[in-house]
Order: structure tokens, then sequence, then C-alpha cells
């Protein structure tokens, strides 16, 4: 049935109400948003600062500021608590010896097993503890964990990251995983996510820890149907199990 000219003129009208109505509720939930006060962010609180720990970084020649920020302190207090205990001169002068930072393995293969994988890892970090990835095989190139030779099937909803950090010239490796979605996505979406994020949110996680992220070596897709697992090893040549 056609509406008359009247019926339309009143049905617009109610439309430009209802617009008008919304308008003001969306300004209304954004003025309550600014209002809403941020979360205090709270401060760690400083380490004490012990001769005999203080002693033996002085002797490794440890710069006044990595030890400061180890103990969370200022550079000033570090360097009252070196007079106080009488620890002057114990670190030598001049520039630290050159060390060359290890080159990462070229992968010879698409996909290898996680084990070799790992094991050329080790010839070159000499790792104090060892994490295997719980699956069969991984790309060297893509860094992406597989119980077979190509990108794992299904959807997902979180990234487990294997990442080498290092602490006073020792490397071992660590593992964290990071919720992307509740509900399962496909493999392309969740991988292009971790590549191009995952050393960030790691590096914003991990920001006041005592460790230094060396780089990311594996990724692990996780499904809601599959719980992860570490297996750590037993010990080996140049490795051992905490």
């Amino acid at each position: 049935m056609k509406k008359s000219r009247a019926e339309l003129e009143a049905e617009v009208r109610r439309l430009r109400s209802e617009i008008r109505r919304l308008r003001s509720e969306v300004q209304r939930l954004r003025a309550k948003v600014k209002k809403r006060p941020k979360p205090k962010v709270r401060a760690r609180r400083p380490r004490k600062i012990t001769k005999q720990e203080l002693k033996r970084f002085l002797e490794q020649n440890k710069k006044t500021e990595a030890i400061a920020r180890y103990y969370r302190v200022s550079e000033s207090t570090v360097k009252r608590k070196i007079r106080e205990y009488g620890l002057q001169g114990l670190r030598k002068r001049g520039r630290k010896p050159f060390v060359k930072r290890p080159k990462f393995p070229k992968p010879i293969k698409e996909w290898i097993t996680t084990r070799k994988y790992i094991h050329d890892l080790n010839k070159i970090y000499r790792f104090i503890n060892i994490a295997y990835p719980p699956f069969k095989y991984i790309n060297p190139k893509t860094l992406v964990c597989s119980d077979r030779k190509g990108n794992p099937k299904g959807k997902f909803t979180t990234v487990g990251a294997y990442f080498i950090v290092e602490q006073s010239n020792v490397y071992f490796v660590n593992y964290s995983r990071i919720r992307y979605s509740d509900k399962p996505v496909d493999f392309d979406e969740i991988y292009a996510w971790a590549k191009g994020n995952m050393l960030d949110i790691l590096g914003e996680q991990y920001r006041r820890a005592a460790f230094a992220i060396e780089r990311i070596i594996a990724f692990t897709f996780l499904s809601p149907e599959r719980k992860p697992k570490v297996i750590r090893a037993k010990g080996g040549k140049h490795g051992q199990s905490r």
C-alpha cells in the first residue's frame, strides 16, 4: 500500500529525531570514557644491594647503568654503595674486549626436525637449559612448528613463542603464550599477527626483567582442544636441564 505524503513526512521526522538521540548518546558515552581515571601503575620495589653480589658484578666488569637497572635504583645509589663497601678499583679499566655475537644457523632444508634445529642452536649459544617445542617439525625460515612437513591445519586461538634470552653472557630458552582471539581463526591470520607483533609484545611483557631478549626461534599454534606442554632435555654435551 502506497503511503501518503503526510505519512512519509512523519516517518522522516521520526528518523531525524532518532538520529539526534543516538548522537547525544554517543557524546555522553565519549565524555564518560574520558572521565574514567587511568589505572595506577604499581612501582616495583628496589632490590637490596648486598656487598657480595655487588662485588661479583664489579669483578665481571658490569657497567654502573646495568647494575642500577638490575637493583631498580639510580646510578648514584650504586656509586654510593660501592664507596660504603670499599669496592673501588675492582672493575678493569679500558674498553671491554670485543665479543662476537653468535650467528643464527642458515637452514639447509625447508622443514627439519625440532630436535635437530634446537641442537644446532645449542652448539652456538650453549644454553643453560634446552626446551623443545612439542611438535616434530619446524620451518627455520618462518619459525613455524608443525607435526607435518607443512603449516598446521585447522583454526587456532593462541600463539606460543620460544625465544632466546641473555643474562650475564649466558643464554637460555624461554617460552610464553599469547592469546590472539577467543574465537578460533585461520592459520594465515594468526601467523601474520604473530610474525608482525610478537617481538614487541614480548619486549613489553618482559621490559622489567633482568634478562634481554635475543630473538624468537619458534612459533607454535594452539587450538582450544590442544593444551601446550614443554619438553625439557635431559642434558647433553652442550646443555643441561634445570
